[in-house]
């Protein structure tokens, strides 16, 4: 099976206009030429083919629950890529509790990211800095999400006693090729990686910059 991946920058969604009341939610799934935490810069164009799949099929990606696929609460009726990233409009369906409780919630601000599943389809490396630029994804669904990155599943991986299994799921689940993901765990064996004692908030400050470091270091095997 192929393993999905999730992107996501700080964009706030919103209840839209006169019809909050009904569940109507509108916000950027992703943004272009820029940084994600993990390291990522989603390119213009790399929704293009997808979207036009989807269209085709008369269908669009789920809207989920924290990228629980067990969990949907609404639909998607209108995504397009405009100049500054994946534009989208949906609908809660309100009957379905957790999709009223995060018309509630939004409402309070307390839930105000959008993080996008997707697989990789086409990406460059920059071997120097580590940060991949996404050229084309096959999305897959979009979520409504508290924290619009969860870069610490990449720390807890390697928290304490190194488990290289983990380490590696991690490393896929933030985007890298089994492949690369097998050379960075090479690599992360070599150097016995560890929390190193820094606090929970600085582990995840930091885990972009571990994964752009293991992507230059499986670049620098692959030369």
């Amino acid at each position: 099976m192929t393993a999905m991946n999730r992107l996501a920058f700080d964009c706030e969604i919103k209840l839209a206009g006169d019809d909050a009341a009904a569940g109507t939610i509108e916000g950027y799934g992703s943004v272009f030429n820029l940084v994600d935490r993990g390291g990522d810069i989603v390119a213009p164009g790399a929704f293009k083919a997808s979207l036009a799949a989807w269209k085709k099929k008369k269908q669009a990606p789920a809207m989920l629950w924290q990228h629980d696929a067990y969990n949907p609460v609404g639909v998607w009726s209108d995504l397009a890529e405009d100049d500054r990233g994946l534009k989208l409009v949906g609908q809660l369906v309100l009957d379905v509790p957790q999709a009223a409780s995060a018309r509630a919630l939004i409402a309070a601000g307390a839930v105000k990211g959008l993080s996008i599943g997707y697989r990789t389809l086409d990406f460059d490396v920059d071997r120097t800095t580590g940060i991949r630029t996404l050229k084309k994804v096959e999305l897959w669904e979009i979520s409504l999400v508290t924290f619009p990155m969860l870069p610490e599943a990449l720390i807890s991986g390697v928290k304490g006693e190194f488990d290289a299994r983990a380490f590696e799921r991690a490393l896929r689940e933030e985007g890298l090729s089994e492949r690369d993901a097998k050379r960075a765990v090479s690599v992360a064996r070599k150097h016995d990686l560890r929390d190193g004692g820094q606090d929970e908030r600085a582990a995840r400050d930091g885990s972009a910059e571990l994964l752009k470091s293991l992507r230059k270091a499986a670049a620098a095997l692959e030369a």
